[in-house]
């Protein structure tokens, strides 16, 4: 299996860190379908200039495109923009993720699902490479970097990701932990300090590690249990009181470190549910075969049960495909939402209103307006692109 996780303390874009991004690549069983999630520095007036860079590091550095799974504010997202966000994931085996505010990103990711969503790609052989910012939030516990360091909060945990619990992990991660950017004042430990940081640590459950990442640093773990440290630094477990570090060019294992300290399912046991007969395994093969009648046929069925999770994640595909270049976007949907109208209209023939305003509000999740007028009905996107 090639599923891993590689948590970087810093520098992923950095020179030093394009060995450990090769290796990661290189590990892939098929080949390199990468995306950037954009979340974490989403809140940032630069974040447009912070994906070119990142993107320009995999093209010239790596030989790699990099996609984007853009969620840069969950709230504002329409249905359709968060479908291409979970498509994104679902469809890439290396997904990268990097600086900007813990905080701020757990915040967007939680209201999407993007744990469960990575903690599945995990089970699928996908390497998660989160640095930074990003690394942070891949922990069950997760320092609120920003409101602790820069706004003065009392130092507080987050409810992290957790996606260490794939491999059977409970633990909190702290890139940045040989900082020294303060000079004159304490900034190790991902900018919060030794005080700050103690107070955290006896907020934790007994047992419970820190795992400190040095900057210009990696750390894998992957499916088989086997973790391994990259880069400049080390890796660091605090926990009960007690410090070990382990220097670049360690080769361990999750038991002997004491890592496993969940009952969880280990990954190397994980197996992935399939869909053998569902409305949307159907529509994904008639998509891929080009059946668009079909297509249209089980995401109108899926539309008009009112199953609006899974017809957001079929309109979200049949985007995607759109946007690759299938068939005009509307051209393609007509027939579709003309069947639609006219399921809606029988139902308010026969004054089934409630059927009839379900039809309506699973349409506009899925990013589609109908709108009634003396003419009939008509629809359009919600959206103008």
């Amino acid at each position: 299996m090639s599923a891993r996780i590689a948590l970087m303390g810093s520098g992923e874009t950095a020179p030093s860190m394009v060995k450990v991004h090769r290796a990661l690549l290189d590990s892939l069983e098929t080949p390199a379908r990468a995306v950037l999630i954009d979340t974490t520095y989403g809140f940032q007036e630069n974040a447009d200039e912070l994906t070119e860079k990142a993107q320009s590091f995999f093209a010239e550095s790596l030989l790699t495109d990099l996609g984007v799974a853009s969620l840069r504010r969950a709230k504002d997202a329409d249905a359709l923009e968060v479908t291409r966000f979970r498509r994104e994931l679902e469809s890439a085996n290396y997904i990268f993720a990097g600086p900007g505010s813990p905080s701020y990103a757990l915040g967007n990711l939680h209201q999407v699902g993007a744990a469960k969503i990575l903690q599945e790609q995990l089970a699928r052989d996908v390497t998660l490479c989160f640095a930074s910012a990003a690394a942070v939030t891949t922990g069950r516990y997760s320092i609120p970097v920003y409101e602790i360091y820069k706004a003065g909060s009392d130092p507080f945990w987050q409810d992290g990701l957790d996606l260490l619990s794939v491999f059977g992990i409970e633990a909190a991660v702290v890139p940045h932990f040989d900082n020294h950017e303060g000079a004159t004042h304490d900034t190790r430990f991902c900018y919060i300090g030794d005080r700050r940081l103690r107070m955290l640590e006896a907020e934790l459950p007994d047992g419970v590690p820190v795992i400190g990442i040095d900057e210009h640093t990696c750390v894998t773990i992957d499916a088989t249990g086997r973790v391994e440290v990259l880069g400049k630094g080390l890796l660091t477990l605090r926990r009960d009181g007690q410090v070990q570090e382990y220097p670049s060019g360690s080769v361990l294992d999750v038991d002997s470190l004491g890592l496993a300290h969940r009952q969880d399912t280990p990954l190397s046991q994980r197996t992935v549910v399939q869909e053998t007969n569902s409305a949307q395994q159907r529509f994904r093969e008639a998509l891929g075969a080009y059946r668009v009648d079909q297509a249209m046929t089980e995401l109108a069925a899926t539309i008009a049960a009112g199953q609006t999770e899974e017809a957001m994640s079929m309109v979200g595909e049949l985007d995607a495909a759109l946007v690759d270049g299938f068939v005009d976007r509307k051209a393609l949907l007509d027939p579709l939402l003309q069947l639609v109208i006219e399921l809606r209209a029988s139902a308010r023939a026969a004054k089934d209103f409630a059927a009839s305003d379900k039809i309506r509000d699973g349409v506009a999740a899925c990013g589609i307006l109908l709108e009634d007028s003396a003419e009939g009905t008509t629809w359009r996107f919600a959206t103008s692109d």
